[in-house]
């Protein structure tokens, strides 16, 4: 019994640490006075909007603080310090393999009950790397329409991205038609939270397609990205997908397509042809929330879960052909009788 709590505990932490590799970014800034002098021993809170997870850490002798290894997630942050008021900061949006910078954060003199509380700031700027990406987030995976519903069909969006292929349906080979700023298919990089998704040996896939109401977001590197992602010349899409909350949130859909639903083509009216077969039956559903177990998890902070599954029947008809197959005589090995097709 132990051995095997053993290899459970050390499958976990491998898991963890290759979740992490590619996927993960970091929120940095320096805490300083009104005067601009540098704060150290500042006590500085992360706290996860969504989980409640919470990090720690203290200003360093010149002010900075660093949080790494962060998942994309959006992260509320406040700063205490001996002498000065409380600054709370909302809304600290942090993105899939983003560094971001938050500058200077100003306390102000007075008491630790008192608290300074920002909620908005302007644009971000990056500035701790010289790489250029585009970002599709979860507002447009919800909300921008897909016909065949494979996810991949987002990444067109983004300026130097040029996908020829139809996407009726998600499919298994169904990445082989995408190339970045140029460079040629086959030479782009998918991963699926940090892992790659895809046969590294043709470059083609992807081998699993997620449901689009799985997809968190997909932030694509374009160029000058960092070394860590330098296994693929052409550029990486990094697909993440959405993690359970303290709080248990779920749905289901079907969606259906129909020739009845659809207009005839103009040839086909032309000649008196009846609207091709076109169905599709897609339902599906998701699910997501905290793992309590017992007295384990009870503040819902520890432990999560998302499942997700869609079910997509398809029967394909074939145009009628010809085959010829061997006689008796000929099985024996006796072509003596045996005419070509062109035979008379």
């Amino acid at each position: 019994m132990k051995t095997h709590i053993r290899m459970l505990l050390l499958a976990a932490l491998i898991a963890s640490a290759g979740f992490g590799q590619g996927l993960t970014g970091s929120i940095s800034g320096t805490v300083v006075d009104a005067s601009g002098s540098a704060i150290p021993g500042a006590e500085i809170t992360l706290i996860n909007v969504a989980t409640s997870q919470t990090r720690q850490t203290v200003s360093q002798s010149d002010g900075a603080f660093v949080f790494t290894q962060l998942l994309p997630g959006t992260f509320r942050l406040s700063v205490t310090a001996n002498g000065f008021r409380k600054y709370e900061q909302t809304d600290v949006v942090l993105t899939a393999t983003e560094r971001v910078v938050l500058g200077r954060v100003s306390l102000e003199i007075g008491e630790l009950a008192q608290t300074i509380e920002v909620q908005a700031q302007t644009a971000r700027l990056q500035t701790e790397s010289a790489e250029r990406s585009g970002l599709i987030s979860t507002y447009q995976t919800e909300n921008i329409p897909l016909k065949g519903r494979d996810y991949l069909g987002l990444v067109r969006l983004l300026p130097g991205v040029v996908d020829t292929q139809n996407r009726n349906a998600p499919g298994w080979n169904n990445f082989s038609s995408i190339s970045i700023n140029g460079n040629r298919t086959g030479t782009v990089n998918l991963t699926l939270d940090g892992v790659s998704s895809l046969d590294t040996g043709s470059m083609t896939g992807p081998y699993l397609a997620p449901s689009v109401d799985a997809v968190a977001e997909i932030r694509v590197l374009l160029t000058n990205y960092q070394a860590e992602y330098g296994r693929s010349s052409g550029g990486t899409i990094n697909t993440i997908i959405k993690g359970g909350t303290r709080h248990f949130h779920g749905g289901a859909y079907y969606f259906l397509r129909n020739e009845a639903l659809n207009a005839n083509e103009f040839f086909r009216n032309r000649d008196r042809l009846a609207k091709p077969q076109y169905r599709f039956n897609y339902p599906g559903y998701f699910l997501g929330g905290p793992v309590p177990i017992g007295k384990f998890n009870r503040s819902r902070e520890k432990l999560f879960f998302f499942w997700s599954q869609e079910f997509l029947p398809r029967r394909y008809p074939t145009d009628l052909v010809r085959r010829t197959f061997p006689t008796a005589v000929e099985r024996q090995g006796d072509f003596s009788q045996s005419l070509t097709r062109t035979a008379r």
